[in-house]
């Protein structure tokens, strides 16, 4: 007959003694706790700046907004950059058969060898003067023939002159066109340079549209592609008309986005609008934003936060306990020795190492710091396991 002995226990037993998980909640013994070295510390109400909260989107900032268009009529030939890529300032953007430029490249080379034409004559005209000047002197010729050999050598100098000013000015035309030193070289040979020309990013910046493709006809009119500077960007907010007097131009404001919880960007009020909104009663304020990392994505929605320079008693936790769960801002609050609950809070933008809790948290109530994110594994993982039990119950 077998017996059991008394000293066996079930297993997981001295496991579930000291840690226990529900949907809301995360219960540790002492063990636990003094392992992964759990602390906790009370929210304080404290003075905190005072805020104007609005929500705005990111939108480029149209004065690093570039339209590239042809100077001239002509046929695209090839399309150097998609949407999305990044360029660089002079990088081609486009290449494509100019109608005009293929005109001033033959003018080009009829002004070069114009410019030549009147420097030979004008060698000419020198070498004469100075056999003059010669001739004068033994009484080979007269005087007045020294003086008209002189008179056409001067001409001829001049004409060089007006000839290299024709040349001038169609380099001109062809630089507009953004035709290089070197390639202007090869214009002045017989059959060299052409009617291709190159649209070049004016600076560094992202593709945000192509509007052409390989074959098409553009002219002046037609945007070819759109290159944005994203290094700052500006957030368009609606400010309330009772709030207006508390915001000004050059004032500083706090931008914070879900997809970065605990970040803030910072910005400047560049702009505020004269007109209210009918409906709303809102003005529009533009912030200036720095996004040298890009992170700020175009027509991304976001949160502002405009100091007013005042100051009010708000419940303040350490950075450290404010955790996110299912994309919510969340706490645990120690309900008893053992017991910490979670708990959703409404949070505005973090002051150095504090966060003001707008809602959800009152001063006193007890937090996790150290720990915070232990607990919070722990309750996804929970989670996790739950919903695959009920799936294996589901017939």
């Amino acid at each position: 007959m077998r017996t059991s002995s008394p000293e066996a226990e079930p297993e997981g037993t001295t496991e579930e003694a000291s840690e226990a998980v529900s949907s809301d909640a995360v219960t540790i013994g002492d063990d636990v706790r003094d392992a992964i070295g759990l602390a906790v510390v009370a929210a304080e109400e404290r003075p905190f700046a005072a805020m104007i909260q609005t929500t705005g989107v990111v939108m480029p900032n149209e004065t690093r907004v570039a339209h590239v268009r042809p100077l001239a009529p002509g046929r695209v030939e090839q399309l150097h950059v998609r949407t999305g890529d990044r360029v660089t300032a002079g990088q081609p953007l486009v290449t494509y058969d100019n109608i005009e430029m293929g005109q001033l490249a033959g003018e080009y080379r009829a002004a070069a060898a114009a410019v030549e034409r009147a420097e030979a004559e004008a060698d000419v005209a020198r070498r004469a003067l100075e056999r003059a000047g010669r001739l004068v002197e033994s009484g080979g010729i007269s005087r007045a023939e020294q003086e008209r050999r002189d008179a056409e050598h001067k001409r001829a100098l001049a004409g060089i002159n007006v000839e290299r000013a024709a040349l001038s000015n169609v380099e001109q035309k062809l630089r507009r066109f953004g035709v290089t030193s070197a390639e202007l070289s090869t214009f002045s040979s017989a059959g060299g340079g052409g009617s291709r020309g190159v649209l070049r990013a004016p600076f560094a910046g992202v593709v945000t549209a192509t509007d052409v493709a390989p074959g098409e006809a553009v002219d002046t009119q037609t945007e070819v592609v759109t290159v944005t500077d994203l290094s700052t960007v500006w957030v368009l907010g609606d400010i309330y008309q009772k709030d207006l007097g508390s915001v000004r131009r050059g004032q500083d404001a706090l931008i914070t986005v879900e997809s970065y919880p605990g970040e803030t960007f910072s910005g400047r009020i560049t702009y505020i609008s004269d007109v209210l909104d009918p409906t709303s009663r809102t003005a529009k304020v533009r912030v200036e934003v720095p996004n040298r990392d890009s992170r700020l994505k175009l027509e991304m929605f976001v949160s502002m936060q405009v100091p007013t320079g005042e100051t009010r008693s708000t419940v303040t936790i350490p950075s450290a306990a404010l955790q996110e769960i299912d994309e919510q801002p969340v706490v645990f609050v120690q309900a008893t020795d053992d017991r910490y609950e979670k708990r959703v809070v409404k949070v505005g933008p973090a002051q150095r190492d504090s966060v003001p809790v707008l809602e959800g948290l009152k001063a006193g109530e007890r937090v996790v710091t150290t720990g915070a994110f232990m607990l919070k594994s722990k309750l996804k993982a929970s989670s996790i396991e739950a919903e695959g039990e009920e799936e294996e119950e589901a017939p």
